[in-house]
């Protein structure tokens, strides 16, 4: 019984005995995770880093194409500004500025850029001169009055001495934004009075008649601005071929800007997509006078950081399943090994009980052999008694006499017989003593008769040979026979 429960015995109190088989699955587990967390990290930052790139390429594609095409809207300016310096007389410029203009405005829409809104000669700060295709009118803005210093910046203008870009800002009389374009325009060596014939006998900005306005030093002096206002409308809208690529792609934008409607805080400027407040990639917006910078972020690599969490999930579970495995494998194979030492135990024990019922099997058949050499002795002697037959029948009975008395002295000469306890067909049970112990003797009585003497006689020793080989509290002891 106690070798069945042990071979039975569970997984659990099998690992509570032999915790060293813990190591193996330990070892395969880190290994596994170890390896093919990796690699997948190692694939997957690999992806990472491919997209990243992808989205700042994209990132500075688009800006520096905005860059460009703003660049090239606000080239009017510049133009203007060569024929200023040609001829800054009023006079001139005032009969010519129509005819540039309309060249100017062509130009601009010949090349598919952003729209040219406005072109104007802003001498001295004050807005003289202007050309709209859309917004035809006339104003005299004086970009240096208190009311627009600040919001219009042309001190900044002064400061960059070269194009400067600002907005969007509002315009005037109309609910519509534009970018705003100024370029300075200085001469050297001038007197300070001059007024390049400016009909109201202009000589110099509104509160600035020194520097910057005018230098002493080099009498240099700034003649005003050659303004150009860019449409926003389009790029406030999104309809930017660029800005449509980088939605084509499935990349979400922010552009922003630090000049948003005068404020010289950043804010947004435009932005697409459904993530455009998440940032993958920056770039700046090169523009003259302006911070620009356009944010892109790219969805796929949250997808791939997704991926790799979910990756890494699994390995780790697979990693615990055939961990798990192994343990069980491992658990059954001892298992098994102490079964098979019980087994052999078992076995031993059996082979022992075998020799020793072949020990006895022997015994049993040496009586046998006795018995049988002792029938032998009985017919010889019969053939004796033949053979002295001659004898006078006296001398026969004296000698039978003789030998059974013998034979019953040699038999019983320890055994003591006293009262009958029991009868049955064939023998009789009397209580007796041996070697001064209460025992029953049993004597069995076969009829002269009977069929199959000699048969039964060795049924009567194979019985008491067994009998007295047998030890069992429920079975008589046969000690003697």
């Amino acid at each position: 019984t106690n070798q069945r429960v042990a071979g039975a015995l569970p997984l659990g109190c099998l690992l509570c005995k032999h915790p060293h088989l813990l190591t193996a699955p330990l070892i395969l587990f880190c290994l596994i995770t170890a390896l093919c967390s990796f690699g997948i990290v190692h694939a997957t930052n690999h992806s990472y880093d491919l997209e990243e790139k992808q989205a700042r390429d994209a990132a500075v594609s688009a800006a520096d194409g905005i860059a460009k095409q703003l660049s090239s809207a606000s080239r009017a300016a510049l133009s203007m500004a060569a024929v200023v310096r040609m001829n800054p007389n009023w006079s001139f410029l005032e009969s010519n500025f129509e005819v540039l203009a309309k060249e100017l405005f062509r130009q601009s829409y010949d090349e598919g850029n952003l729209s040219l809104e406005e072109l104007a000669l802003i001498p001295f700060g004050r807005v003289s001169l202007n050309y709209g295709l859309i917004h035809n009118h006339t104003t005299h803005t004086d970009l240096f009055s208190p009311d627009h210093v600040n919001v219009l910046g042309p001190y900044r203008s002064l400061a960059q001495r070269g194009l400067t870009l600002s907005g969007p800002i509002p315009l005037t009389n109309t609910e519509e934004k534009a970018f705003a374009a100024r370029y300075p325009v200085f001469f050297p060596d001038t007197d300070e009075d001059e007024s390049w014939g400016h009909p109201d006998n202009i000589t110099h900005p509104t509160d600035c008649p020194g520097p910057p306005c005018y230098i002493p030093a080099t009498r240099e002096k700034f003649w005003g601005f050659i303004g150009v206002l860019v449409d926003a409308k389009p790029l406030q809208a999104g309809k930017n071929v660029h800005l449509e690529r980088l939605l084509s792609d499935d990349l979400s934008y922010s552009l922003t800007t630090s000049f948003l409607a005068g404020s010289n805080a950043p804010g947004t400027l435009v932005s697409g997509g459904p993530n455009a407040d998440k940032v993958t990639a920056t770039a700046d917006v090169d523009l003259p006078g302006s911070s620009w910078s356009l944010s892109v972020y790219d969805p796929r690599l949250s997808d791939i950081l997704r991926l790799r969490k979910g990756l890494l999930a699994l390995v780790v579970i697979v990693a615990f399943i055939k961990a798990v495995l192994l343990l069980l494998l491992l658990l059954s194979s001892k298992r098994a090994s102490i079964y098979l030492q019980e087994q052999l135990v078992t076995n031993k024990l059996l082979q022992e009980e075998k020799e020793s019922r072949e020990t006895l099997l022997n015994r049993q058949l040496d009586l046998i052999a006795c018995f049988e050499q002792s029938t032998k002795c009985t017919r010889n002697l019969s053939r004796s008694r033949n053979v002295i037959r001659r004898q006078s029948t006296l001398d026969q009975i004296a000698a039978a006499r003789s030998a059974i008395s013998g034979m019953t002295l040699s038999k019983e000469e320890d055994i003591s017989v006293q009262e009958l306890l029991a009868e049955g067909s064939f023998g009789r049970v009397y209580r007796g003593k041996w070697r001064a112990i209460d025992v029953a003797v049993k004597i069995i009585m076969l009829p002269g008769n009977m069929s199959g003497r000699e048969k039964r006689e060795k049924m009567i020793v194979w019985e008491a040979a067994i009998s007295s080989s047998l030890v069992h509290p429920n079975v008589c002891q046969t000690y003697h026979y």
